[in-house]
């Protein structure tokens, strides 16, 4: 049996809460605690339902030993950061990366042995011997530093980057830090530290002069767009809920057309 819990929980969410305050058409930022729960609502049961992770998040997978091949849940994976086992003398030991190959391409991220390997033979045979710390997720926030062209990622949990990659960033509720635009693919010019990078033009050109923060949410990566829309319909159906609660006699309606948009998102565990 595999089990999945959370050792760094995702930095932001899917959605600012000024985008979900200018859906629901609320010019006032009185509810934006309530909306901020219903987000936060929406987005966990989109991710079960999908076993998806949309803003990065480190996990850790738990095993009660090594099976031909593991399966990791929570996808999109980012990287496996380590494979680990508890050895007979009860100590944990890391698996060297040459051990073992990681298949990220399909729906379902997969670890087995490499060619000519084997799993470790001394594993403590109990509950729990395994364990596999690794990145998933669609999106991760950052800020803008101005004064310094720096881009930080916030909790720390992305893709490993290297110059010359090439990335895009999104916004939800505001605008990205001047000049930076969506849609648009930007290349890595430097990384000063493993959290933070600035951003070129073209491969191998100066960095981008950022002149100010922008605002809402900037993020590196895309939160797709079927599950925004998705978030939006069941936020606005959850907002008009709570003022028939407050009001008058709550009518709730299931919306099984707009669950359906999740259908493309969702995976299958063999």
């Amino acid at each position: 049996m595999l089990r999945v819990t959370t050792i760094v929980a995702p930095a932001a969410l899917p959605m600012d809460v000024n985008e979900a305050r200018e859906h629901v058409n609320q010019d006032l930022t009185v509810d934006d605690a309530k909306l901020d729960s219903f987000i936060r609502a929406a987005r966990d049961f989109a991710e079960g339902e999908c076993n998806r992770t949309i803003i990065a998040t480190r996990y850790r997978a738990t095993l009660d030993g090594f099976p031909r091949v593991i399966c990791l849940q929570r996808g999109p994976v980012l990287r496996v950061r380590s494979v680990q086992y508890l050895d007979m003398a009860g100590d944990w030991q890391t698996v060297a990366t040459t051990v073992y190959a990681v298949d990220l391409t399909g729906p379902v991220p997969r670890i087995t042995e490499a060619w000519g390997q084997t799993w470790p033979s001394d594993v403590m045979p109990q509950i729990g011997c395994v364990r596999v710390d690794f990145d998933a997720g669609d999106a991760a926030a950052i800020t803008a530093t101005a004064a310094t062209d720096v881009l930080s990622i916030k909790g720390g949990v992305w893709s490993v980057l290297a110059v010359d990659d090439v990335v895009r960033l999104s916004n939800s509720g505001g605008v990205l830090p001047a000049p930076l635009e969506e849609d648009t693919d930007y290349y890595v010019q430097s990384v000063p530290t493993a959290t933070t990078f600035k951003l070129a033009e073209t491969s191998g050109g100066a960095a981008i002069d950022i002149t100010d923060t922008g605002t809402g949410t900037h993020y590196i990566g895309l939160v797709p767009d079927g599950l925004k829309a998705w978030m939006k319909l069941r936020i606005g159906s959850m907002y008009e809920l709570s003022a028939d609660v407050e009001y008058g006699p709550a009518d709730f309606k299931t919306l099984p057309y707009a669950d359906a948009m999740l259908d493309n998102y969702r995976v299958e565990l063999a």
